[in-house]
C-alpha cells in the first residue's frame, strides 16, 4: 500500500498504530484505493469495499497492476454499483444488454470471420460502410454501458480498457481516459468486441492481457472502425492511388475515419494499400497540422476532443446522465446530493441540468 500511495512502510505503520494520520491528499488516495468515501476512513466502520470482488476478478488478470489501473478499475466497478442504485431509486430499470445477440465461437476467428462479424455488427446498427463518428451512440444503440477512467498513459503497461458483465447493469465496458482520443476509439472498439463475442464464455476481460480473445478484439476493432470495403470505396471515390506512398494521402484516410496515424497505416498495410516497406518508412512521417489543413481537413483530432469544463462529465455514459438529470428534475435527489453521489462538483451538476436538456425531449 505504501508504494501505491508514494509513502514509506514506516509511514503506513504510523497510520496503523494511530501515531500519525494521513493528510488530505493521502486520505483521498486511500479512499480511492479502497473504493470508499474519505469520511468513512475518518469515522471508521469501513467494511468490504463496494464491488471489491468484481474489481479483483479484473485486476487478477494483470498480476501486479499499477496503482492507476487499480484505482481506475475500482472506480469503474463502483460507478456501476451507483448506476444500479440510482435506477432503483427512480424505479427505472437500466436499459442495458444482458446477453449479446452475436455468436462467438473459438474456431471462427480467422481474418475473414473477423471481417464478417464486424460487418454483422455494423449491419445490426445500420452503419453501412461509413466512418463511425460517435462510439458513445454505438454503445447506446447496443445497450452497452461505457465508462471512462484513467488507467495510465503508457500503452506498453496500461490496459486500454476492460469488459465486465455486471449482475445488475449488464454488459459494461471501461475505456482508458488517459489515452489520446483516436486510441480511446480503438480501445472502445476492442472492449466492444469482448462484450459482444466473449461474454458467453467469460464475465470479465482486462484488455491487453494477450491470448486469442485479445487477438480477435484487436482485429475486430480495426475492421469495425475502418471496414476494408469502406476504405477501398473512399480511396477510389476521392481519387487516391490504389497503392499509396504519400504521407498526405494516408493522412487523408486517417482523418476520414478518425484514427491514429499508427492504426491507419496498419489497416492500409493489412489491405495491401501500402507496402510493408512504406508502412515502416512512414512510421514517423505523420503530416503536420498545417500541411493537412492545406488540403482542407483538420490534422489535430484532439483539438475539440476535451472541453476542460465538460471533462468530468465525459466519464459517464449518457444513459446514466439522463437518469441522474431526471432524479434532480423530479426532486428525487437534490443537486448537492447528486454531486456527492457521483463525485462531481456543483458546476458539473448544473451543466447536466442545462447541457443535457435534449436528452429528455422524447421521454
Amino acid at each position: 500500500m505504501g508504494a501505491a500511495l508514494g509513502v514509506s512502510r514506516v509511514m503506513v505503520s504510523y497510520w496503523e498504530s494511530g501515531e500519525r494520520v494521513p493528510n488530505d491528499r493521502q486520505l483521498s488516495a486511500l479512499a480511492r484505493l479502497y473504493g470508499v468515501e474519505p469520511v468513512e476512513l475518518v469515522e471508521g466502520g469501513v467494511g468490504q469495499p463496494q464491488g471489491d470482488d468484481l474489481a479483483n476478478t479484473l485486476l487478477q488478470q494483470q498480476g501486479d497492476a499499477a496503482i492507476e489501473v487499480v484505482l481506475g478499475v475500482r472506480e469503474f466497478v463502483r460507478f456501476l454499483g451507483r448506476f444500479a442504485e440510482l435506477s432503483k431509486v427512480l424505479g427505472e430499470p437500466v436499459r442495458s444488454l444482458r446477453q449479446s445477440p452475436f455468436a462467438g465461437r473459438q474456431a471462427h476467428t480467422h481474418k475473414d470471420d473477423v471481417r464478417r462479424k464486424a460487418a454483422e455488427v455494423r449491419a445490426h446498427l445500420g452503419l453501412g460502410l461509413a466512418p463511425i463518428a460517435d462510439l458513445d451512440t454505438v454503445c447506446e444503440m447496443l445497450g452497452i454501458v461505457a465508462y471512462r477512467a484513467p488507467l495510465g498513459p503508457d500503452p506498453r503497461t496500461a490496459p486500454p480498457g476492460a469488459f465486465l458483465r455486471h449482475p445488475e447493469v449488464g454488459l459494461s465496458i471501461l475505456i482508458n481516459l488517459d489515452l489520446p482520443l483516436p486510441q480511446r476509439r480503438l480501445a472502445a472498439a476492442r472492449c466492444l468486441a469482448h462484450a459482444l463475442f466473449h461474454s458467453d464464455e467469460t464475465g470479465q476481460v482486462l484488455c491487453g492481457a494477450g491470448g486469442r480473445r485479445e487477438t480477435f478484439a484487436v482485429a475486430f476493432a480495426g475492421e469495425f472502425l475502418m471496414p476494408s470495403d469502406g476504405v477501398r470505396r473512399f480511396i477510389e471515390a476521392v481519387g487516391l492511388p490504389h497503392r499509396m506512398d504519400d504521407p498526405l494521402d494516408i493522412a487523408r484516410v486517417q482523418h476520414h475515419y478518425g484514427m491514429s496515424w499508427a492504426t491507419a497505416r496498419q489497416r492500409l498495410r493489412q489491405m495491401k494499400a501500402i507496402t510493408p516497406g512504406t508502412h515502416d518508412d512512414l512510421q514517423e512521417a505523420e503530416p503536420s497540422a498545417s500541411a493537412a489543413a492545406a488540403l482542407g481537413y483538420v490534422a489535430a483530432l484532439e483539438a475539440n476532443a476535451n472541453d476542460p469544463a465538460l471533462e468530468p462529465l465525459q466519464r459517464f455514459p449518457r444513459s446514466f446522465l439522463r437518469i441522474l438529470r431526471q432524479a434532480m428534475r423530479t426532486g428525487a435527489m437534490s443537486a448537492p446530493t447528486a454531486a456527492s453521489f457521483v463525485g462531481l462538483a456543483i458546476p458539473a451538476i448544473t451543466r447536466i441540468l442545462g447541457e443535457y436538456a435534449s436528452i429528455d425531449q422524447d421521454d
